[in-house]
């Protein structure tokens, strides 16, 4: 019985191998390879285009940057073009024939664009002389760099200079008000030249305004919160210019009409989500006029809860920030012993990398690299709000499009003019956080631009280790207070350009 049972078993296991054996044969592939030497590629201009000939089938392009998956897409016809390809980056790609169920196997081809690497670090500024204005336009040096092409135009007036790859800075004299300047920088060297970087200053006022529901900066530092005391201490120190602005004082155009830049930083504390949503009655009957003001071009800071004050304006729609996930905090607060750092490069799914380190705002900034992303410290150990106001997953909604997506990143900046400049580290993976985020014109009718700076760790004034205030403009307990005081005036300047 033993033997019988031991023939049967060993019978099942043929038969059983036989399936599986059937289960994993490869049929022969229904779509064949393109033929590798029918692609070829050319550089035109800042792109690449491969091309093949014509085909009966589509053909899937999917191409790899640095061995990570950037993009993919099928194509009808026979080419493919590759826009604004930087220079020095390893790119591979892949090319199938699909029918719209079946691929055929891939054809591996490879291209690196040599030259220059691109300068980065652009920077513009009006400079007030006597008699009138120069435009100052600074970068970083160059890494390789053996010249660079300079050019400069206002529509009426244009500059066209070749600069040693050694400069870092160039002056127009006598710029015009009401002027804007567009400039174009491009490095070159024996092997090729790089992508161009561009920049924009518009030449006018340069005051700016901090904006309070306090009557007077005496009541403000006497009654107010420490962030928002601390914050106008610092802007009148560092601007002696620099006006206090009352939102009750705002009942006509004429009043905001001087300024270039309007600051409000809203910090609230021990109240509910609703406090941070709805805005002051104030603050309320003068939003018409700013919101006329920021049409025509004027620009605004919103730091802390006065992020919120873009739905309001219309600059984004506020129950699409209200319905959507968002993080809020406004409780006292309590000893936090941890270094808080922000990230300022986005990783989506590991597909693409967008890299803001070196975005104006973060200008003289340390930025540590790591695999995955770049950060900037802004908090240290000591007392800790933890107040945020930030919001997720708007671009996926302005777009249509997936937060993974290098479609939803493009369309979110190039059409609808947002801008995520920095998030929680755990938050690179997606286009989804407005943490520290831009807001340009885009598809609007707002000329202006808003900066949001709603990220926690960015307290103006981080409060003594018994949880008393400490307003002074320049706050002792955080021990990146110079990173948050340089934040704030990197953003001033910057918002004076726009």
């Amino acid at each position: 019985m033993k033997k019988i049972s031991i023939i049967i078993m060993a019978m099942c296991a043929l038969i059983l191998t036989a399936c599986q054996d059937k289960d994993i044969d490869r049929k022969t592939m229904i779509l064949s390879a393109p033929d590798a030497a029918q692609i070829t590629g050319a550089l035109n201009g800042d792109d690449y285009t491969w091309t093949w000939s014509a085909q009966t089938e589509q053909m899937q392009v999917s191409i790899y940057r640095n061995g990570t998956l950037s993009v993919s897409e099928t194509v009808s016809g026979n080419s493919y073009t590759q826009k604004d390809v930087p220079t020095n980056v390893p790119f591979e790609y892949v090319f199938k024939l699909t029918d719209g169920t079946n691929f055929s196997t891939g054809v591996i081809k490879n291209y690196l664009r040599e030259g220059a690497t691109s300068i980065s670090g652009v920077q513009m500024s009006q400079v007030d002389k006597a008699g009138g204005y120069d435009a100052l336009v600074e970068w970083n040096k160059t890494a390789d760099a053996t010249g660079i092409k300079f050019s400069a135009t206002n529509g009426k007036q244009t500059i066209n200079e070749t600069l040693p790859g050694t400069a870092t800075s160039y002056t127009i004299s006598d710029v015009k008000t009401g002027d804007t300047w567009e400039v174009t920088l491009t490095a070159v060297n024996d092997k090729g030249t790089a992508l161009s970087t561009r920049s924009s200053l518009r030449i006018g006022k340069t005051a700016i305004g901090f904006l309070s529901v306090y009557a007077s900066p005496e009541e403000l530092v006497a009654n107010g919160d420490d962030d928002e005391a601390s914050a106008w201490l610092w802007l009148h120190e560092t601007y002696p210019t620099a006006q206090f602005v009352p939102f009750t004082s705002i009942n006509s155009a004429d009043v905001i009409e001087p300024y270039r830049v309007l600051f409000w930083l809203r910090d609230l504390e021990g109240v509910s989500e609703s406090d941070v949503w709805n805005i002051p009655t104030d603050v309320e009957a003068a939003t018409p006029i700013i919101r006329e003001w920021y049409k025509a071009g004027g620009s605004l800071l919103l730091w802390s809860h006065a992020t919120v004050y873009a739905g309001h304006l219309g600059r984004l729609n506020l129950d699409d920030m209200k319905n959507n996930d968002h993080a809020f905090g406004f409780g006292f607060g309590g000893i936090n012993n941890d270094v808080w750092k922000m990230a300022v490069e986005l990783y989506p799914d590991h597909k693409f990398k967008k890299d803001h380190s070196s975005h104006p705002i973060y200008k003289g900034l340390e930025v540590e690299t790591t695999a995955d992303t770049k950060l900037i410290a802004f908090k240290g150990p000591g007392w800790t709000e933890d107040h945020n106001c930030l919001y997720f997953n708007l671009p996926s909604l302005l777009t249509g499009i997936g937060n993974s997506e290098e479609a939803c990143y493009t369309q979110c900046t190039q059409t609808y003019g947002i801008y995520p400049l920095g998030t929680w580290d755990g938050q690179i993976w997606w286009i989804s956080q407005m943490n520290v985020w831009e807001a340009q014109q885009g598809n609007t009718d707002f000329q202006g631009t808003l900066l949001c700076i709603g990220n926690g760790g960015c307290e103006f004034s981080m409060k003594n280790a018994d949880g008393t205030p400490d307003k002074s403009a320049h706050p002792k307990n955080n021990i990146y207070q110079d990173n948050i005081l340089t934040l704030a005036k990197n953003s001033l300047e910057y918002l004076k350009t726009r």
